[in-house]
């Protein structure tokens, strides 16, 4: 990618981010007990408690691969709202791994989640310090 003003992008190593399986409950699927549900407690404020509940049940999908694209791009724009960035880019990375976003049929979801990851790589190596050679 060039870079404004021809700086020199300096190239940053991104370690991938588990992402957050839920386990099953009678009532569906939880992440209580998981190190983001931990993370997530203390922001209740932010995170409505319906979009848990579908974060919930969109990262089951991720953990059973579903074919559907929308399930990995609303998981991962959720996830970058609960301030995990590094397991949304785990998701987005999921969705391209996945041969379904190869199918026809996906080409606008699977060119929107590559423009997520995008801006997420962008996002996480700002936060980091690049590795000195």
């Amino acid at each position: 990618m060039a870079s404004l003003f021809r700086r020199r992008d300096i190239p940053v190593v991104l370690e991938p981010a588990p992402i957050p399986v839920p386990r099953f409950t009678i009532d569906g699927w939880t992440l209580a007990g998981t190190p983001l549900a931990a993370k997530l407690s203390t922001r209740a404020p932010q995170t409505a408690r319906a979009d848990l509940r579908e974060l919930e049940t969109l990262l089951h999908g991720v953990a059973v691969e579903a074919d559907t694209p929308y399930t990995y791009e609303r998981a991962a724009v959720l996830l970058e709202r609960c301030d995990e960035a590094g397991p949304a880019l785990s998701v987005c990375e999921a969705w391209l791994a996945h041969p379904a976003s190869r199918w026809p049929a996906h080409v606008h979801h699977t060119r929107a989640v590559d423009k997520h990851r995008a801006r997420l790589r962008v996002r996480l190596s700002a936060m980091q310090v690049p590795a000195q050679t």
